[in-house]
């Protein structure tokens, strides 16, 4: 069979960035899985760079028997668009082969997903793709199986990937070829503004650390990668597995750089040294609010205290620290928002950026959202964007509203106004400059 997979374009117009161009390594595994069962693969990245492969007849030419496209919500338009022109090639005669579809939105939102697609997989689908293929699944709808031992898959089809001009880099690692890597699925915790949980599910399964530094190794060998940066939700749940990568590194001599993402309440003193001599140069953490209230609010079970320790060992061994912040969920006030800068500017990490609640589809938080009105307006993606937006989006983005949704935002809430206000402050205290008197700037601050 000849399968070509692809993933779909970014909006012009989104709350969640997509500037970030890296290898999509959920569809990796389908590809390396389906290449090693002796399908001939075909790869296009229109979220890297848009291709117009379906006008320019690439089904037809490469004789494609089944599409598989990537779908997530942020992205969904494009997969729209895409699902449309090629049922217009098969409603002509031009092509007759079969879609399929995978992906996050296939989770959270099965029912915007046209009737004529052929096969939706949700969750993983490594195991059903080859069923498809080989014809032992007919169904529309197919739940994908766990895979239990992701030591088993084969290594992401880097021939490909290292092809394509993704971004290699990492702001915390000097080094200009860093490779990304992910190493673990599922998620046991039950934050309220998250929706992974509907997607991989709450059971957690990982590579061994053997595993790992296998296809590390291959990397630099084969590729010259001089850094890895592992984006996955815990690297380091497993206390046990991350000891046990560390400890391999230093004994077989690796140096080279790495980075992770992981939560504040899976690191201890003792874990974060051992990352540091085994070369971990930095780490991603979800800190979300410094507001004990607001992280209960969200269903983080970690405290502050927790949040404090974790930053204060990787600045002590040397290892950076970037923190994730979520402000504007409903019912935060000035006050939490303050509590949350208060904490940065007392613990001062590497660098730390706020991100604006936007309700994602399946959350408990969205639920709650969608049943209590907490919401302004909800986007043809089934996004929710919170009151006052436009104003939390010039505040912490630099940008008018206008930038990420087409919407005219008028209800506020006392967060916002309280905002608006200090933004005014400092416009003025700026514009005053050094002609004011140091005392009466004191005054006005």
């Amino acid at each position: 069979m000849k399968i070509l997979f692809v993933t779909s374009g970014a909006p012009s117009k989104s709350p969640f960035s997509t500037t970030e161009k890296r290898p999509p390594l959920g569809l990796g595994s389908l590809m390396a899985v389906t290449q090693k069962a002796g399908h001939q693969v075909f790869f296009i990245d229109n979220y890297l760079r848009p291709n117009d492969f379906i006008q320019k007849g690439f089904l037809q030419d490469k004789q494609i028997d089944y599409v598989g496209i990537y779908a997530n919500t942020i992205c969904y338009r494009d997969s729209l668009r895409m699902f449309d022109k090629i049922q217009e090639l098969r409603d002509s005669g031009i092509w007759t082969g079969k879609i399929m579809v995978g992906g996050p939105h296939t989770s959270v939102a099965l029912e915007t997903i046209p009737d004529f697609v052929d096969h939706i997989i949700q969750g993983e689908g490594e195991h059903t793709i080859l069923d498809i293929l080989d014809g032992k699944e007919t169904e529309r709808v197919l739940k994908g199986r766990r895979v239990e031992d992701l030591d088993m898959l084969p290594f992401q089809p880097w021939h490909i990937f290292a092809s394509l001009p993704y971004d290699n880099t990492c702001p915390w690692i000097e080094q200009g070829s860093i490779f990304t890597m992910n190493t673990s699925r599922g998620c046991p915790f039950g934050c309220s503004f998250c929706s992974v949980g509907s997607v991989w599910g709450k059971q957690y399964v990982a590579q061994s650390a053997e595993r790992i530094l296998s296809e590390m190794e291959y990397l630099v060998c084969d590729f010259g990668a001089q850094g890895f940066y592992f984006r996955e939700d815990h690297f380091t749940l497993s206390l046990k597995r991350t000891t046990n990568f560390c400890e391999l590194l230093l004994s077989r001599g690796i140096k080279t750089p790495w980075a992770c993402e992981t939560r504040v309440d899976r690191m201890t003193e003792d874990i974060v040294k051992l990352m540091a001599a085994a070369g971990c140069k930095a780490v991603y953490l979800g800190v979300e609010s410094g507001s004990q209230r607001i992280l209960d609010r969200l269903n983080k079970n970690v405290t502050v205290g927790q949040i404090e320790s974790a930053i204060r060992w990787c600045k002590q061994a040397r290892i950076n620290v970037y923190c994730s912040l979520i402000t504007g969920v409903p019912g935060e006030t000035y006050e939490d928002f303050l509590k949350t800068e208060k904490l940065i500017r007392r613990l001062r990490p590497h660098s730390h950026c706020f991100n604006i609640f936007v309700g994602i589809p399946t959350s408990p938080l969205y639920r709650e959202c969608l049943e209590k009105g907490l919401y302004e307006y909800k986007d043809d993606l089934g996004l929710l964007y919170p009151p006052g937006f436009d104003i939390k989006a010039e505040y912490f983005y630099g940008q008018g509203s206008s930038t990420f949704v087409d919407y005219r935002f008028r209800r506020r809430t006392a967060f916002d106004y309280r905002l608006k206000a200090r933004q005014k402050r400092s416009r003025i205290r700026k514009t005053l400059g050094s002609r004011v008197p140091p005392n009466i700037m004191r005054f006005l601050k």
